[in-house]
């Protein structure tokens, strides 16, 4: 681990209280109680993670989890890691009962919670007004390719916590030239992902083609890209053949799709860009492409309509406040055939 030094804070183990045990009136004597929660369960690998500069404390029982965590942010981990806002407390243990990795995620909401289901026993449970998250992930989940990086299980820690720390998730790409970007949305199939990615073959950075993150700190609008690898449907890798060597084949409840790692196409350290503008993608709804630039009080409302998922409503005032600032710059729609080459010219255009 000395080799992260420099990125991110390695601080000493946790050690939480001892398991509380029972005692039987009948046998009088003492057995432990079964920690079905792992609440009791030591956590003795800890880091200071930065994310999207802000910092995020890991504990956890399992070096190999910390590995992947800090492989998964790497081109975050840089700059010197500040006081920790979130706390994760995540447990990773083999479990007998998991024997895949290809299982169906389950979500449900509360004020002030958010939870999510992962398989069987699996689970990640975010508590707003502690600022704390606690997982239980079996070990499974880190053994192989693709293992975390691509069921998701660290994203979706992240995109629970990001409103808590000032971040409004979006539905969405964004590619950029230094330090400006273009914000790409529109209905799944509309070629996002197949547009950024020739856009950054055009010389553009690739900077996410799923979540978009908006952050109003400083009073100043900047987006973060996604960590995640980038997602290509199998009728794209046809009219995009090279991919067929550099993707992964994956599928989720029978849905086919194609993991394609996007770092070759970013700079090694992950920074914001400041939105030049926004462009909701209408796709095979025109024979030449039709440029069309939307009234600011829809354009707020289209992008709400992006918004990840329902957050809780102490985030409003936030959301808002990111919605009108990005809708404050130019938001236009690109009615087009079914060729995603055309929005990677018009958004070539756009950051000239």
């Amino acid at each position: 681990m000395a080799q992260h030094g420099e990125h991110c804070k390695i601080v000493g183990p946790t050690r939480l209280k001892s398991q509380p045990q029972l005692v039987s009136g009948n046998a009088r004597h003492e057995t432990k109680r079964q920690d079905l929660l792992c609440r009791f369960t030591l956590l003795p690998h800890v880091a200071d993670l930065r994310l999207m500069q802000r910092t995020v404390r890991l504990e956890t029982n399992s070096k190999g989890l910390l590995r992947v965590a800090l492989k998964f942010f790497e081109r975050h981990q840089h700059g010197r890691a500040g006081q920790p806002e979130f706390l994760w407390r995540v447990v990773c243990e083999s479990d007998p009962q998991v024997q895949s990795t290809a299982v169906q995620f389950a979500a449900f909401s509360d004020l002030g919670l958010r939870y999510v289901n992962i398989g069987q026993r699996g689970f990640l449970a975010v508590d707003l007004e502690k600022r704390e998250a606690t997982g239980f992930l079996a070990r499974l989940f880190l053994e192989g390719a693709p293992g975390l990086r691509h069921c998701r299980s660290l994203d979706i820690l992240f995109c629970m916590t990001a409103a808590s720390l000032g971040l409004t998730a979006l539905s969405g790409g964004c590619v950029g030239v230094r330090d400006r970007g273009v914000m790409i949305f529109g209905p799944p199939n509309s070629g996002k992902t197949t547009a950024c990615y020739l856009a950054a073959k055009l010389g553009m950075e690739f900077h996410a083609d799923q979540v978009v993150f908006l952050d109003t700190s400083d009073n100043l609008l900047r987006a973060w890209g996604d960590a995640l690898p980038a997602v290509f449907r199998p009728e794209a890798l046809d009219f995009l053949p090279e991919l067929w060597l550099s993707s992964r084949g994956s599928t989720y409840m029978d849905l086919p799709f194609y993991y394609f790692d996007k770092a070759p196409l970013q700079a090694p350290r992950a920074c914001p860009v400041i939105p030049v503008c926004s462009l909701f993608l209408d796709r095979g709804t025109a024979f030449e492409p039709q440029l069309k630039e939307i009234m600011r009080e829809d354009a707020v409302s289209r992008l709400r309509d992006c918004i990840l998922f329902h957050e809780d409503p102490r985030f409003d005032a936030q959301i808002t406040a990111a919605l009108t600032a990005l809708a404050g710059k130019p938001v236009y729609t690109l009615r087009y055939g079914d060729n995603p080459k055309i929005v990677a010219t018009f958004i070539e255009k756009m950051l000239q």
